[in-house]
């Protein structure tokens, strides 16, 4: 499967591997978008973190932050993962065999599960639902530490 997979994409690996300009740009995107949506990721989820002890019109004005900011860290997410498909498509024979690459893939649906997870709770978050902010920290948690874990693994793909 793997040889057959590698065969169907040989002409993009040859592009990818003969253009020096675009496979540090797609580096560059899958990294800036790493940067930029796990920063703003973390930012928010430290705001999660103090949110349940805060006074009602500053609760209001955090969650107006956190729903307007996660459109930022879905968009980052969505050119990690593109360019994280161009790179893996780029050199299957060693991606669909590392530990590393289906390590960070689990740590990106964590990633993803615990964003979603985070979103139900916004608008309970509003009314002071306790529930809802214990929920929401748990999913601030979980983004947390599924990003940090993505980094690492980013960092030890492209050691």
């Amino acid at each position: 499967m793997i040889a057959t997979l590698s065969q169907a994409l040989a002409t993009w690996n040859s592009y990818y591997g003969n253009h020096q300009a675009l496979s540090v740009t797609i580096r560059y995107l899958h990294l800036a978008a790493l940067l930029v949506g796990g920063g703003t990721a973390l930012a928010l989820d430290r705001e999660i973190f103090g949110l349940r002890r805060s006074a009602p019109q500053m609760r209001a004005a955090t969650i107006a932050r956190l729903n307007s900011a996660h459109a930022l860290v879905i968009g980052s997410l969505a050119f990690i993962v593109a360019s994280g498909l161009l790179m893996a498509a780029a050199d299957v024979e060693t991606y669909l065999v590392s530990p590393t690459f289906w390590i960070k893939m689990a740590l990106i649906v964590a990633l993803f599960a615990a964003i979603a997870f985070e979103e139900t709770n916004f608008k309970k978050l509003a009314s002071g639902d306790r529930t809802a902010a214990r929920r929401s920290k748990l999913g601030g948690v979980i983004a947390t530490v599924a990003f940090l874990g993505v980094l690492l693994a980013a960092v030890q793909a492209f050691h």
